[in-house]
């Protein structure tokens, strides 16, 4: 009486391990066009792993790894416990980022609904056009239009000067209190019109007849905003909050390394500019890569939390 179950539990797996194949079979054109993405993630994203190995030896340029000795976890304890930027980096990292999240999901959200209820299509390609074009411009090209804008010379001081506000120019890119507001502000300002697409598109998937419904009971359009799209977008918002996590510990590093001067490296300096200097700049390459390390697993971790915190609150996660 017992080998019989046994025996159709033998036949389920051979089933199960046929009905997969034969899914491989089916999808096999579909695997096929995937082949090349992964063999590049595997190849520029997993492969150069290896390299954390470093942060674990006492690297030397010019002598080979396996010559390098064995530290353990020395480079993370120098980080973590003696390093005196460990404090100020995590500081202007996490407060920037936190800030600029908090100011432009809203303005993100604002100016996807605006665009949506407009009418008229001309102004609203125009809107879209101006909205979207400060995106491809790069860090670079925008430092150079900021820094023309806030020189002593710029357009910022003429206008504050003649307001009578102030009577000298004031050296905005070479205060350390103006750091932030920069930061924050040119990060906005130059992704808040792309991100906006994806909540055009969430917008898009909303059911039209729940607008109708609203009209129909007498909502007037902020009462359609307020109850239609705003709960629409509500997965949206829980994705994006769950990827910008991922974020916080980490800066823009084009951004930053633009505006980032000696007057102003109190508050300007972050983790990605701090790798930055002492792997390439000063050549101590095991430090700089378990400081990279930590900043990854402190991504990873932040990823979790969020995404756990709002699969509680509102039972929507992405993982």
């Amino acid at each position: 009486m017992s080998i019989l179950p046994i025996n159709s539990n033998i036949q389920a797996v051979k089933n199960k391990k046929k009905s997969l194949l034969q899914k491989i079979i089916t999808q096999k054109h579909l695997l096929i066009m995937l082949a090349p993405c992964l063999i590049w993630v595997i190849l520029f994203c997993y492969t150069p792993l290896w390299g954390w190995y470093l942060a674990f030896v006492r690297y030397r340029p010019g002598f080979p790894i396996s010559s390098a000795p064995w530290v353990g976890l020395d480079n993370f304890k120098r980080f973590l416990f003696q390093s005196l930027d460990f404090g100020r980096v995590i500081r202007n990292t996490i407060c920037v980022n936190i800030l600029t999240l908090i100011i432009s999901m809203p303005l993100e959200i604002s100016l996807a609904i605006v665009i949506y209820e407009l009418r008229f299509k001309v102004y609203k390609r125009i809107i879209q056009t101006i909205s979207y074009l400060p995106y491809f411009i790069s860090w670079v090209i925008v430092g150079g239009i900021f820094f023309q804008f806030l020189s002593m010379e710029g357009v910022v001081n003429n206008v504050l000067i003649s307001l009578g506000i102030t009577k000298e120019p004031i050296m905005f890119l070479g205060m350390p209190s103006m750091a932030w507001p920069i930061l924050i502000f040119t990060r906005i300002w130059k992704n808040l019109g792309w991100s906006t697409i994806i909540y055009l598109g969430a917008m898009g998937s909303i059911d039209p007849n729940l607008y109708e419904a609203a009209y129909v009971d007498g909502a007037t359009r902020m009462k359609r905003i307020w109850h239609v799209t705003l709960p629409g977008l509500a997965p949206t918002v829980s994705v994006l909050l769950i990827l910008a996590a991922g974020g916080l510990i980490s800066g823009s590093f084009e951004q930053v390394y633009v505006f980032q001067n000696p007057a102003n490296m109190e508050f300007a300096d972050t983790i990605d500019t701090m790798v930055y200097r002492m792997g390439l700049q000063q050549a101590n390459f095991s430090y700089a890569t378990a400081v990279g390390i930590f900043n990854t697993f402190c991504s990873l971790v932040l990823i979790v939390f969020v995404n756990t915190i709002i699969k509680r609150i509102n039972g929507r996660s992405l993982f």
